[in-house]
């Protein structure tokens, strides 16, 4: 994983150097992908909620809602576009 961040024990999120996201429940022994960050090779990550991230990448930060235990991946949504 290029970058981690968690808010809960149970809620460990890490983004993979091609930009996908995974989370893992049992503090980073097993990893499922959820989802693709747009925007290509990551920058930071940050976790605000157990169900609500942040990324940044080379071309912009994406907002994301995060599967929960009970709910599906959902793809992350980009909020902010870095100035041309």
């Amino acid at each position: 994983m290029a970058f981690l961040s968690w808010t809960a024990k149970d809620g460990l999120y890490g983004i993979d150097s091609s930009g996908g996201l995974n989370r893992s429940t049992d503090g980073g022994t097993t990893w499922k992908k959820v989802s693709t960050l747009p925007g290509g090779r990551p920058q930071a990550l940050t976790a605000v909620a157990a169900e609500h991230g942040l990324a940044a990448t080379r071309t912009g930060c994406s907002r994301s809602a995060w599967p929960s235990r009970r709910a599906a991946a959902t793809d992350p949504r980009r909020v902010v576009r870095r100035p041309s």
